[in-house]
């Protein structure tokens, strides 16, 4: 079940947008649940749970898009999807700091929103199933992929950092590269892997997180990861 937002104060446009992703997700045969809100504050006085994907109208009286999409982050810090529309483009850097899936200009288009849309629900679907096992001195437990930010390792002992908690085991920093390699992931340092998803941005050797935290990047990595990261941000147009 896929649970989708749809948050735009013009009547029209909700009808538009409803309309588009009930033929998608029904090409698709994707079950799904789709609510409509007139406006940030109307979405945050009956705030749904266990939302995938929230569609943002960014130029909406009192609270914008932006600001709509900024509280969502503090709510819903995990793996939610936020795809902007929109007939403007100053945002764009903007929104790279609430992790914006995508942009879609208005006037939207049915086979424009339709490649996004699915590429989406593909990203949502495989984050769902994805998890790898941690297995520390006194506990055993699964941990979501896109919950990680980093990891590090000392000698033998691993730390690997998530939203909610850290946890420590023993293993090597390679047989963990080989099981995140087909996530989003890179080892920027010997002793670190980054998720690119939780960059914010890069500076000389160390790239900032989200959260404010720093992870080191290497000279000889510090092309690579940046290509990388521009990259990942060219995605989201």
């Amino acid at each position: 079940m896929i649970k989708i937002v749809i948050c735009e104060d013009e009547i029209v446009q909700q009808e538009i947008l409803k309309d588009y992703l009930e033929k998608i997700l029904d090409e698709i045969n994707s079950k799904y649940e789709i609510l409509v809100f007139n406006s940030g504050e109307e979405l945050f006085k009956n705030y749904p749970e266990h939302v995938d994907i929230f569609l943002l109208d960014i130029q909406m009286d009192k609270l914008n898009g932006m600001e709509v999409a900024r509280k969502i982050r503090q709510i819903d810090k995990k793996e939610v999807e936020i795809i902007f529309t929109t007939s403007l483009v100053e945002y764009i850097q903007e929104g790279y700091e609430v992790r914006a899936y995508r942009y879609i200009l208005k006037p939207i288009k049915l086979e424009h929103l339709k490649k996004h849309i699915i590429s989406c629900v593909e990203e949502v679907n495989k984050n769902k199933r994805s998890y790898i096992a941690v297995n520390e001195k006194n506990d055993a437990c699964k941990v979501k992929v896109s919950d990680i930010t980093y990891i590090e390792i000392q000698k033998r002992e691993m730390t690997v950092h998530t939203i909610d908690k850290d946890y420590t085991i023993k293993t090597s920093m390679s047989k963990v590269e080989n099981e995140l390699s087909r996530y989003n992931f890179y080892r920027c340092h010997k002793s670190f892997m980054v998720n690119i998803d939780f960059i914010k941005n890069i500076k000389q050797y160390v790239a900032i997180l989200e959260n404010q935290e720093e992870v080191p990047i290497s000279r000889y990595r510090f092309k690579e990861t940046k290509a990388r990261f521009l990259s990942y941000l060219g995605r989201t147009l």
